[in-house]
C-alpha cells in the first residue's frame, strides 16, 4: 500500500455495491464509492477528516478503513493525491475542515451550511482554500439507477422517511465524481472494489 501523505484523499466503499449511494454514482474507473475523508497527519499518527453520522470528526485511519471492509474483512478503498500545483491548498482546505468538527451530518444531502456530507465537506474545504472560488464542481445530483434510467426506489422511501421528494437536480457532489477530478492522482487501490477495472 502507498504510504497515506497529509491532504491524500481516502475513497471507500461502504457496505455492498448495491449502497444506494454506488448505485447513482459513478468513480475513478468505474470503482463504486460511495465514502470519503482527507487525510491529516501529524505527531498523533494518521486520521481522516471525514464527515460520518452524526457528524463532522477526525477519525484515526484504522477506525476509517475498516468500515469499508468487504465479506471477507479485507478493506477496499482508494488513495487519491492532489497534482503538484493544487497541492498549496491543502493547509488552509484543512485548517477549515477542523473547523467543521461537530458539525451535524447532513442527512438529507442538500446544499446549505447547517450540515455537511463527506464529499460536501471536500467541497467547501477547498472552495475556502481557493479563495471562495470553487474548486470541486458540485453538479446537478441524480439519483436515477445507472442500469435503469428510473429513481432508485431506495431513494425514494429515504425521502419519504423525511416528508419530501428526492431532490433530482439540486447541486451537489459524490465521492464517485471527486475521485475523476483530472487534479486527482490515484496513487493506490487496495482490495476489490466494486465497478472498479
Amino acid at each position: 500500500m502507498a504510504e497515506v501523505q497529509h491532504g491524500d484523499f481516502v475513497f471507500t466503499q461502504i457496505g455492498s455495491d448495491l449502497n444506494a449511494i454506488s448505485v447513482v454514482t459513478e468513480g475513478y474507473r468505474g470503482a463504486k464509492l460511495n465514502h470519503m475523508g482527507v487525510a491529516v497527519t501529524n505527531t498523533k499518527g494518521t486520521f481522516v477528516l471525514e464527515a460520518f453520522p452524526p457528524e463532522v470528526r477526525l477519525t484515526q485511519i484504522d477506525v476509517f478503513l475498516r468500515r469499508s471492509n468487504d465479506p471477507t474483512t479485507k478493506p477496499r478503498f482508494m488513495i487519491g493525491r492532489l497534482t503538484a500545483p493544487f497541492r498549496p491548498l491543502i493547509p488552509a482546505a484543512i485548517e477549515f475542515g477542523v473547523q467543521q468538527r461537530n458539525v451535524p451530518y447532513d442527512d438529507l444531502y442538500l446544499d446549505d451550511a447547517r450540515s455537511l456530507y463527506c464529499s460536501e465537506l471536500v467541497v467547501d474545504m477547498y472552495r475556502y482554500a481557493n479563495g471562495g472560488v470553487p474548486f470541486f464542481q458540485e453538479r446537478p445530483m441524480s439519483f436515477r439507477d445507472k442500469t435503469t434510467g428510473e429513481v432508485y426506489p431506495a431513494w425514494v422511501l429515504y425521502y419519504k422517511h423525511f416528508g419530501m421528494p428526492v431532490p433530482e437536480g439540486e447541486p451537489g457532489s459524490n465521492p464517485g465524481d471527486i475521485s475523476r477530478d483530472v487534479r486527482i492522482v490515484i496513487v493506490d487501490v487496495v482490495g476489490n472494489i466494486t465497478g472498479y477495472t
